[in-house]
């Protein structure tokens, strides 16, 4: 009967230094979470202020402009058929540059 205080009290004491353990890791991990919002916090500060642009109406076009618009939209057409082309040039150039060798 004599031992059972000081089994008592070191169990007591294993909980209590596994808590202040558990409390000090949840202090740093609280500290890097702190560290990791503050970019976050200007972010939001940034975007909370709504971006001035200045607005322009939509012009209607008549059958005298539709040779431009015709064109502008082939060129648009052109130019993102040729940036695609070109990708996917770059990824086969980039696959027959990889040595399968080299391990």
């Amino acid at each position: 009967m004599s031992w059972s205080w000081f089994v008592g009290a070191a169990a007591i004491s294993g909980s209590l230094y596994w808590l202040v353990l558990v409390g000090y890791r949840l202090f740093l991990s609280l500290k890097g979470l702190q560290a990791a919002g503050v970019p976050l916090k200007s972010n939001l500060d940034q975007l909370a202020n709504p971006i001035e642009r200045e607005f322009n109406p939509a012009q209607n076009h008549t059958s005298d402009d539709l040779a431009e618009v015709l064109a502008k939209r082939e060129q648009l057409k052109k130019s993102k058929r040729d940036a695609s082309e070109a990708r996917r040039r770059r990824l086969i150039e980039r696959l027959n540059q990889v040595n399968l060798d080299k391990r």
